[in-house]
């Protein structure tokens, strides 16, 4: 038995790429505003915000800091880290919709990284999503397999031998052919033997 790909992972995978655009505008409005922004803080973006609000402080304390007179400096303060943190909750607002988190379906935020400023696809993400859909052999695994096989190749035999009787339609059929057969598999999965039909062989 050789390891078997399940179905919808280029699927999977090509739904979350097409949207790397839309966290893009997001990545490059936090890097323009002077958000030191890495795939640490989109993911942050994401829960809460934590990080980028104690970085909205601090850059609110250096450029505070700049004002020798202490009423405009408060003032300056309030302003700029007002002004910071509406930008943190628009874009968090903005990646959540942009993230599908209002859906049933919702994107992965695990599935993207910020290098450099550019958001791409995660190639651990992608690593991890290829483990999922990979189903790899185990001794039952193989066992079962085997059975498998063991079952196609008794069927294609049965209905190879009365292939050249015209009194049969099949060896093995399933429970709504209404031609003759030697047995059926009725719609629970349940085995039948018609004994009388071995009068036509």
């Amino acid at each position: 038995m050789e390891k078997i790909k399940k179905n919808g992972l280029e699927r999977v995978i090509n739904r979350h790429n097409m949207e790397c655009s839309k966290f893009q505008s997001i990545v490059t409005n936090m890097l323009e505003v002077g958000f030191e922004f890495t795939t640490d803080e989109l993911k942050d973006l994401a829960f809460g915000c934590t990080k980028l609000y104690k970085q909205a402080e601090k850059m609110t304390n250096k450029e505070a800091s700049r004002s020798k007179i202490k009423f405009k400096r408060d003032a300056d303060y309030a302003e700029t880290l007002k002004y910071l943190n509406d930008v943190i909750f628009e874009n968090s607002e903005t990646l959540k919709k942009a993230l599908l988190w209002h859906t049933h379906s919702p994107l992965d935020i695990e599935a993207y990284e910020v290098i450099d400023g550019i958001v791409q696809m995660s190639s651990y993400w992608i690593e991890k999503k290829d483990m999922e859909y990979t189903i790899l052999p185990t001794d039952r695994r193989k066992q079962a397999h085997q059975l498998v096989n063991n079952v196609r190749k008794a069927i294609e035999e049965l209905n190879f031998f009365v292939s050249d009787n015209r009194s049969f339609g099949k060896g093995l059929s399933s429970w709504d052919d209404n031609r003759r057969c030697l047995c059926w598999i009725d719609c629970d999965g349940n085995f039948h033997e018609e004994k009388e039909n071995y009068e036509f062989i």
